[in-house]
């Protein structure tokens, strides 16, 4: 145990007087194990997590599925995943001019094959810009059984 002297404020001049504190010494390091080891990943999960802006309405279950299947910069987009009914929202930090991106592309597509996988006959899926002055622009969508890809083509992309 160290002791430390820490001088009190006084005021007008006067004298302060001295209040005397201990501290307890820290324990000895221990050896960093394998466990340890894998924690940097692990905070490295729970930091993107939290960069997410999840919600009550978020799918959590989708969250899931795409988390387990892919760790790539593309998935490292996703902000928020929600369905409504048979509607995928897929929420992104990518922003508006990324309309038909491929990365846009690709998380439609992951959509798709996760609503597949769900039995959904008639899929809608929306990947959508940060929210900006335009709210959440879609930037690659498929609008039910007669759209056949992501691309979004009503209003006409920006060239």
């Amino acid at each position: 145990m160290t002791a430390v002297v820490v001088p009190l404020l006084a005021s007008r001049g006067e004298q302060a007087p001295v209040r005397v504190a201990s501290i307890e010494e820290p324990a000895p390091a221990k050896a960093a194990t394998a466990p340890a080891a894998a924690a940097p990943a692990e905070a490295e999960k729970e930091e993107k997590e939290a960069e997410r802006k999840e919600s009550k309405y978020s799918d959590k279950d989708a969250l899931a599925y795409f988390d387990e299947r892919w760790d790539d910069a593309t998935h490292k987009r996703i902000t928020d995943i929600r369905t409504t009914g048979t509607y995928l929202r897929i929420y992104t930090d990518l922003g508006e001019s990324s309309d038909n991106s491929p990365t846009a592309i690709r998380l439609c597509e992951r959509g798709m094959q996760y609503l597949a996988e769900l039995g959904v006959k008639k899929r809608v899926v929306f990947v959508q810009a940060r929210t900006g002055g335009n709210g959440n622009p879609v930037l690659a969508n498929v609008l039910g059984p007669k759209d056949d890809d992501c691309r979004v083509t009503y209003p006409k992309p920006k060239s």
